[in-house]
């Protein structure tokens, strides 16, 4: 896959098969090995890590953020925020709770923790994979990447940068009710 990858970025500025280049809100991780070829290829590409901790910073009202897998990188994005934070996360292993990164977190900072998992007699019906950053009504990311450090840094990942008004609507009005109506405070 990784050769797939280095040969589509590799490609002659002008493709042959007349293919526009990426639009510039593309949001990208790439293993560090990529990141001089992407860069000499995409115009501007906005690099994961860069606009999480945007978002995080700019936000004056609100951040509202779905990531199923959060691990300490999050708690030093965090700082930069100046806004208080709703996420909705998942657990995996069934005698964990809740996430102890934002637990912990939540002690220090207006962090509000809620937990998409659902079982029913003992099977998995649902779990949180959406990933997607709200701040305030202004822009959002929508994408691949977890608040980890492997996806911020040595995945594959890529998203959307967006701005437009009408999708940022729906975007918080999709995670208020999946945060006030379907997700609890801690996995039972």
């Amino acid at each position: 896959m990784l050769q797939r990858i280095r040969d589509w970025l590799g490609r002659a500025e002008n493709p042959v098969d007349g293919a526009a280049k990426p639009p510039a809100g593309i949001v990208v991780t790439l293993p560090r090995e990529q990141e001089g070829v992407l860069r000499a290829r995409l115009e501007a590409p906005m690099k994961t890590d860069e606009v999480f901790r945007d978002l995080l910073g700019r936000a004056r009202d609100i951040v509202k953020i779905f990531s199923p897998y959060v691990d300490p990188t999050f708690t030093s994005l965090a700082e930069a925020a100046r806004a208080p934070i709703r996420i909705v996360t998942t657990v995996r292993e069934g005698r964990i709770k809740s996430n102890p990164v934002l637990e912990r977190l939540s002690t220090m900072r207006p962090v509000s923790v809620r937990y998409l998992h659902e079982k029913r007699g003992g099977s998995q019906m649902f779990q949180l994979h959406a990933k997607m950053i709200l701040c305030d009504r202004a822009a959002a990311y929508v994408g691949s990447a977890n608040f980890t450090d492997t996806s911020l840094r040595y995945n594959l990942e890529l998203g959307l940068y967006i701005e437009e008004g009408g999708v940022i609507a729906d975007l918080h009005r999709l995670f208020d009710h999946v945060f006030d109506c379907e997700a609890v405070p801690m996995r039972t």
